[in-house]
This record gives C-alpha cells, sequence and structure tokens, in this order.
C-alpha cells in the first residue's frame, strides 16, 4: 500500500522533531506552530483545547478520518499533533486536497 504525501510529511516531522503531540501539549505553545490536526475520534475535552490553540497560535486546524493520524503518526493514542516546521505545514496543506481523509476544520460535524 502506497503512503499518502501527508502521512509522509507527518513522517518527516517525526524524524525532524517538528511535530508535537497531544492536546494539552500543544495548548500550552506560546508560538512557531504552523498547523494542527486532530483525529475524527478526538473526544470534546481533548477537543476545545485545540480549538483554544488555533484561535490563540492563528493556525489552520485539519481533521482526519477516525484512527488515520494514529496510524499515519504510527503511535495508537495519538488524537491531536502540532507541526513547527512552517515549510512542512505549508507543503501538507497544499496536499490537503488531494487526501480525502484530511480535511479543513471548519466547526460542527465535518
Amino acid at each position: 500500500m502506497e503512503k499518502s504525501k501527508i502521512e509522509t510529511y507527518l513522517g518527516f516531522s517525526i524524524r525532524s522533531r517538528k511535530i508535537i503531540f497531544g492536546a494539552e501539549t500543544i495548548e500550552k505553545q506560546k508560538k512557531g506552530v504552523f498547523l494542527l490536526v486532530i483525529d475524527g475520534g478526538i473526544g470534546k475535552n481533548s477537543l476545545k483545547p485545540m480549538l483554544r490553540a488555533q484561535e490563540k497560535l492563528g493556525c489552520p486546524l485539519y481533521i482526519t478520518d477516525e484512527g488515520a493520524l494514529a496510524e499515519w503518526v504510527h503511535r495508537p493514542a495519538v488524537k491531536a499533533v502540532a507541526i513547527t516546521d512552517n515549510n512542512l505545514a505549508s507543503a501538507m496543506i497544499e496536499n490537503a486536497d488531494g487526501e480525502p481523509k484530511f480535511k479543513l476544520y471548519s466547526g460542527g460535524n465535518n
């Protein structure tokens, strides 16, 4: 099975240590975050800090299909990540249209 470009860019982020895992850790960031990604199965209590972080940091928030994020980052319990590299974030946003499991979060039910 061929990897999606989003999965490849997430892998690059992990290898270059330009990724932050977990909603609570992301919410504590004051700057330097260029993209937020949440899993479709994220709970309400984890979604709230991500929405606050999006407002505070001013970066886009994308949502994946349920379970896709954990599969892409190879960590089963991960429901939220933040990309801290501008180039990787831009590349992921540019390729978002070609990935059906990766959509811009617009609030409510996607």
